[in-house]
């Protein structure tokens, strides 16, 4: 594998900080150079220090600075960008709402503008130096819309598009659903629910919406399979590892809560679909298959590395032995 020198941005985010420890233990020959502006949606704790500093730089950036992206590429030889960072907070959090298009959107378009100069000669024709240079950026699930987040995504995946169709960018795409792991903000619903569930408050409620659900090690092996797999301009759709509602999902969080600490103990309702509350993909995605790749992770599997991980983060075990 050559060398790259990959612009990875949100890199102190969930699903960032992720990537950025899977490509540091897999490609030993990648300089990874991480930007983030530190939000309140930022852990800067995620990626303490790694091992492989001498492959690993940070700088705090906000994308909206055109200025700061363009100096990136004067302080690095950047082959490759992967494109993480987003406004993804609700609206109630964010207070202005020009936020979702201001970082969505015009950080998108700095960062296109940013490696279009770099590695573009003219239009429709590479750098020779950075032929295989490549624009990897993360989208939503087709299912995903309605809300300004998503319609801001949805703004910054169609220019994204024009820049390859108008000026020969290599661009692709990869397309996720809703992801869970190790990690994650805690505001959100899979670590939420386990600490309520952790402190004995965990409601189960009557139903709740529908997701599917993503472990974050699948995401990770995805991407990486479309940044170095996928042809250039395509979307392509990552499969889940298992859709369920609300409902289900704090069951299975209770029911390998009572096996972690008190043996076989419950199990979800055996009346659920599949025999054990997960529901498979009836129909095959809209858009492209990743290639060749297919969730590996079960989701029992998935979940319970996740519980086990904030047990530990939050040091419940010796509390909830007490109990």
């Amino acid at each position: 594998m050559s060398a790259k020198t990959i612009l990875i941005t949100g890199g102190h985010g969930f699903i960032g900080s992720n990537m950025i420890h899977y490509y540091l233990n897999k490609y030993p020959d990648y300089q990874l150079v991480n930007i983030d502006y530190n939000t309140e949606a930022a852990n800067p704790d995620n990626i303490p220090c790694p091992d492989q500093a001498n492959r690993y730089s940070f700088h705090r950036v906000d994308i909206r600075n055109a200025y700061a992206i363009s100096h990136l590429f004067e302080l690095y030889d950047i082959t490759d960008i992967i494109h993480f960072a987003a406004e993804t907070r609700s609206q109630d959090r964010v207070g202005e709402i020009r936020l979702y298009e201001q970082t969505n959107v015009l950080g998108t378009m700095n960062l296109l503008h940013a490696a279009q100069s770099a590695w573009m000669a003219g239009p429709h024709q590479s750098n020779p130096k950075y032929a295989a240079s490549r624009f990897h950026h993360l989208s939503l699930a087709e299912t995903e819309c309605g809300t300004l987040y998503s319609e801001s995504k949805q703004r910054a995946g169609a220019m994204i598009q024009s820049f390859h169709r108008e000026y020969g960018l290599n661009v692709v795409t990869t397309a996720s659903p809703e992801v869970f792991g190790p990690m994650q903000q805690e505001d959100e619903l899979v670590p939420r629910s386990i600490r309520q569930a952790l402190e004995g408050n965990l409601v189960i409620p009557e139903q709740g919406r529908q997701r599917n659900w993503l472990f974050i090690v699948d995401l990770c092996e995805a991407v990486d399979t479309v940044f170095h797999l996928g042809e250039a301009g395509s979307r392509y759709e990552i499969d889940y590892n298992a859709g369920l509602n609300d409902r289900e999902l704090a069951k299975h969080i209770t029911a390998l809560l009572n096996e972690h600490f008190q043996g076989p103990g419950s199990s979800p309702d055996r009346n659920e679909e599949n025999g054990d509350g997960l529901h498979s993909r009836a129909s095959p995605p809209v858009q492209k298959p990743v290639l060749g790749f297919a969730p590996f992770t079960p989701f029992k599997s998935g979940l319970r590395i996740t519980l086990d991980w904030y047990i530990q983060k939050y040091k419940y075990a010796d509390f909830l032995r007490r109990r």
